[in-house]
This record gives C-alpha cells, sequence and structure tokens, in this order.
C-alpha cells in the first residue's frame, strides 16, 4: 500500500497533485494493458469509444466494458490514498482511458476538471470543491516526449479560469477544453512535469491547472487509466448539479458505474 503521512498530506494541500513512483506492481500493469488493448482494438465493444475533441481517442466508463476496470488493485490503492486526503471512505464517480499513440500530434491542452462539469464550460470565478480527486495511472512508461502529465502547483484554491472549447462539438459531451490565454494567466514557466514508470500513478484536484503535451515518440505509446474519488456526499452533489444538464439515461449509467470503498 502506499502511504500518506501529514507531509503528503500538506503537499497536496499547498501544490493540488502528489506524485506516485509505484501505485500498482507488475501484475495489475499486465492485467490493465490486456484489457486496454481488447477495447483499444474493439475485440470489447466500449460504450463510450470517442475522440475527445476529435482528435485523441478517448474511452468513457470502462469499468462498465471490462471487469478489469470494474475493481482491481489501482482502485484499491487509490481508494487509500483518497481516504487519507479527504477524511472520507470514497465513491468512484468517473473513469475513462485516454490513449496516446506513437506519433499522435495532439496535447491535451492546460485546464482544470471543473471546466467540464456544465456546457459547453463552466463559468469562470465559479468556486471550485476541493472534495474530489482525478488519479492517472500510467500503463506505460511516460515522460515529456510521450506524454506525461504537467501540473502548476498552487493554483487550485484559486476561483476557476475562463476556459474556451478548444476543438469539438461546444454542445458534445465529447469537446475538449482548454484554459483561455494560458499563458497571460499561469506562469507556465513553474509546470511540473511528472514522468513515470508503468504502474506509477498521479492524483489532483479539481482546480489543479494540468497539461499532457503530444506523443513524439515513434514507438512508445501512452495507456494513461483515469478515475475519480470522491466522498458519496459529494457525488450525490454533483449527481444532483448534473441532472438538469444530463439526460436520465445518462444519469443511470454514471450512478451504475459507481462504486463505494466503504469497510463494512
Amino acid at each position: 500500500m502506499t502511504a500518506i503521512g501529514e507531509a503528503e498530506r500538506r503537499r497536496f494541500d499547498e501544490d493540488g497533485f502528489l506524485v506516485f513512483e509505484r501505485l500498482i506492481g507488475e501484475d495489475a500493469v499486465r492485467e490493465l494493458r490486456g484489457a486496454y488493448d481488447r477495447i483499444l482494438e474493439r475485440e470489447v465493444a466500449a460504450l463510450g469509444d470517442r475522440l475527445l475533441g476529435g482528435i485523441t481517442r478517448q474511452v468513457m466508463m470502462p469499468c462498465l466494458t471490462h471487469p478489469a476496470f470494474d475493481r482491481n488493485p489501482a482502485l484499491d490503492a487509490a481508494a487509500e490514498i483518497a481516504e487519507a486526503l479527504l477524511g472520507a471512505a470514497p465513491v468512484r464517480t468517473f473513469d475513462m482511458l485516454i490513449y496516446k499513440p506513437p506519433g499522435h500530434p495532439h496535447e491535451t491542452p492546460w485546464h482544470q476538471d471543473m471546466s467540464y462539469l456544465e456546457m459547453p464550460v463552466a463559468r469562470a470565478g465559479t468556486a471550485i470543491p476541493l472534495d474530489t480527486l482525478q488519479f492517472w495511472v500510467a500503463l506505460d512508461d511516460v515522460d515529456a516526449e510521450n506524454g506525461c502529465m504537467h501540473f502548476l502547483p498552487g493554483y487550485q484554491r484559486r476561483p476557476m479560469l475562463e476556459h474556451r472549447v478548444a476543438s469539438g462539438d461546444p454542445n458534445d459531451d465529447g469537446r475538449l477544453l482548454e484554459i483561455a490565454d494560458a499563458p497571460k494567466h499561469l506562469d507556465l514557466s513553474k509546470g511540473v512535469a511528472a514522468p513515470l514508470r508503468a504502474g506509477g500513478a498521479t492524483v489532483h484536484g479539481y482546480g489543479t491547472p494540468h497539461y499532457t503535451p503530444p506523443n513524439r515518440s515513434q514507438d512508445r505509446p501512452r495507456r494513461a487509466f483515469i478515475f475519480n474519488l470522491a466522498p458519496e456526499a459529494a457525488f450525490e452533489r454533483q449527481l444532483a448539479g448534473m441532472a438538469d444538464r444530463i439526460t436520465p439515461a445518462a444519469l443511470a449509467i454514471t450512478r451504475r458505474a459507481s462504486v463505494s470503498f466503504r469497510k463494512v
């Protein structure tokens, strides 16, 4: 288990993210890679297989597609971390796969996850809740060349920045968002790259600006397994806020994909 102590909690509170060199072992990585590739190759039909912003392969809710993503050591380890950071047992509220093959020319621009909670973007200045965490699990070795995560520390408690649609249909849930005029509003020179070996992970909050570059490598895929954890009360608030902007069927899928890590 990845231990979280007072130093890590303080660093997360200050920076808005943490990096774990090892979250899961080689066996778990191997199993998740196998399931990931079956989805990528469409041997398993995925419910939410699409192109994020029309440019980058994204599979929504893989937990509903393949059992390997429903419960696994990555989720169990992340739940322990989330409980230590949030002070409550978490619920999985969302998961996805984002794939950048070798030579993929598109970045995922600087953004804050809170921006996606309204269509087409959440309003600038919105207060950002601190009770939802996103884990980004590397299933390949990643660095700046093939698309590792980059973070800007210290912004997570500020009101949300203005965002805009970077690509895709503004009225489609699969739009890609970016911080408007990011170099003007952010000191990008303070960006922190988070290279990882396969099995490592990062965690960040809804307000932490983050970015991934293109996969400029010629022969290294970048398979990322991503999921959100939040206390049950926060999840119920999110569902209530989503009720007037998504269909009842989509709301039902979101609830079906949730799982509690509360210890009985």
